[in-house]
């Protein structure tokens, strides 16, 4: 393709706006669409692992992010009673590919937004509309739900049989890294945030994509009732848990014509490997140098979808782990928890 000079982003989130940041840097004019009115108060946190925060800093935002997240040194991995299955010391593995950090969702968005102009309340769902014509390139960055991927019938998401409950408190100071409380079929995870704040994220197993609660937040913690402390008493401290059934996007295709999906629009998958911010981070890097470069937005495709579904690959090993009978997932665990983690991640070590 020839080099684009008016791109329109459709989707003023983290992958938006990653877009919109990359291909300003090389010059091509952004436009961008958020169907929101408003932003909304986000009240869940990201564990940003090390090659995350390599792409962050390649978009300028690298050491603004890290001052004001929390650094995370290590991975904790638990039975339901607070018993040690293994832990991962991250600088040792992540190295020079930076650190690994826990920081507020709005805070990640606040900073990528720094610079970039926004039309809220403006929501594209025809792609054949006239005033597209003026647009070199669409970039679809509208999330699992995309009217973008909708129109040119791409797939609808599917669900993977969890749901999940978010929420950030204040304070909880016993949280000093990254800790996972695994039970049957069922995990709580804790994560430090900047500012004296805690991440909180549970999850279980279910048949139907509906909240088990019911908006409830005391059945939530009868669900996780016996986890050991302090997962009850986070869960005593959530005021509104964030309700969400997890499901993924397998997109048969990311480009029609001068139209590209990126992030959850093209390959939505299950948070269990922490890379959703990251991949849409990369994706805004490796969109930016593939038409800078005059290359065809499938060059994109190409270089991308490898790496994607190693990850989605990870994320259903994972899945497939956590199903398994406690004793024997606990054991496994215990004996090559390490190894299974080289494994899950060595691979995103290199530059996507």
């Amino acid at each position: 393709m020839s080099w684009p000079e008016r791109a329109l982003i459709v989707g003023g989130g983290i992958a938006g706006l990653a877009c919109a940041r990359a291909l300003a840097s090389r010059g091509i004019a952004c436009e961008v669409a958020e169907r929101s009115s408003v932003w909304p108060e986000s009240g869940t946190g990201l564990y940003l692992p090390g090659n995350s925060v390599r792409v962050a800093s390649a978009l300028g935002i690298g050491a603004a992010l890290i001052e004001r997240g929390a650094a995370i040194s290590r991975q904790r991995f638990l039975d339901h009673r607070g018993r040690l299955l293994f832990e991962v010391e991250l600088p040792s593995f992540w190295g020079s590919v930076g650190p690994c950090v826990g920081v507020a969702r709005s805070d990640l968005h606040e900073l990528l937004l720094d610079g970039v102009e926004v039309r809220l309340a403006t929501e594209v769902t025809d792609l054949a509309a006239d005033n597209l014509r003026a647009y070199d390139l669409v970039v679809a960055a509208d999330g699992i739900r995309s009217s973008v991927r909708t129109s040119l019938g791409g797939a609808e998401p599917s669900f993977v049989g969890q749901a999940s409950w978010r929420f950030v408190i204040d304070g909880a100071n016993e949280i000093g890294c990254w800790t996972v409380w695994l039970g049957r079929a069922k995990s709580f995870l804790a994560v430090p945030l900047g500012g004296g704040r805690t991440y909180c994220y549970a999850d279980v197993n279910v048949a139907d994509p509906v909240d088990p609660t019911a908006g409830d937040a005391s059945r939530l913690a009868e669900i996780f009732n016996g986890f050991a402390e302090p997962v009850g008493s986070l869960l005593a401290a959530a005021r509104t848990p964030y309700f969400s059934a997890i499901e993924e996007v397998l997109a048969e295709s990311w480009v029609t014509d001068q139209v590209v999906l990126v992030g959850d629009a093209a390959h939505a998958m299950s948070p269990n490997m922490a890379q959703g911010a990251g991949l849409a981070l990369e994706d805004a890097i490796v969109l930016a140098e593939t038409v800078s470069r005059g290359l065809p937005l499938e060059a994109y495709e190409a270089r991308r979808r490898p790496r994607i579904e190693f990850v989605r690959a990870q994320t259903h090993r994972r899945d497939r782990m956590r199903s398994l009978a406690p004793p024997l997932r606990n054991a496994v665990l215990r004996l090559a928890g390490g190894r299974i983690y080289r494994g899950n991640y060595t691979p995103l070590l290199e530059q996507a």
